[in-house]
């Protein structure tokens, strides 16, 4: 399922957490504050969490918790840091993204298409359906998000 790319991200696939992270999933969500933070998601297959700048996030901890990061290239196939404006930092096998979404490359295709749809509306668009309670930039899970875009 396709999350919202705010100013900063850290993208993390679940299955990886749920094998090298200690505590899995669950502990994850509690170090990472997922279900406090506003702007923090998960769907399906990806946490998110988010903040203001890229070096905001504490890597050490992810280090830490047993995720791979290799300091020499900056780089690691176990989470990626995104940003709005500059896109991500490096490139992971199973994360793709359009700017405003990031889904994981085995997200639902209706999914996908979603996103693609959402990445090319004016803002005009957005506001107008925004207007009709329609926020566009939630999380787009399987089942909901179904009100037409156009």
């Amino acid at each position: 399922m396709p999350i919202y790319i705010h100013l900063a991200n850290m993208i993390v696939d679940k299955k990886i957490v749920d094998k090298k992270y200690d505590g899995g999933c669950n502990q994850f969500r509690i170090d990472w504050d997922i279900e406090v933070g506003e702007h923090n998601q998960e769907d399906d297959e990806l946490f998110g969490v988010a903040r203001m700048n890229a070096d905001e996030f504490d890597i050490e901890k992810l280090i830490q918790g047993g995720l791979e990061y290799n300091e020499d290239t900056e780089n690691s196939n176990d989470f990626v840091i995104i940003t709005r404006y500059d896109g991500a930092l490096w490139q992971t096998d199973w994360l793709d993204n359009n700017g405003i979404f990031a889904w994981h490359s085995n997200c639902r295709q209706e999914q996908k298409e979603r996103a693609a749809q959402i990445g090319v509306m004016t803002m005009q668009e957005v506001i107008e359906l925004g207007e009709k309670g329609v926020n566009v930039f939630e999380t787009i899970k399987t089942g909901t998000n179904k009100t037409k875009l156009n």
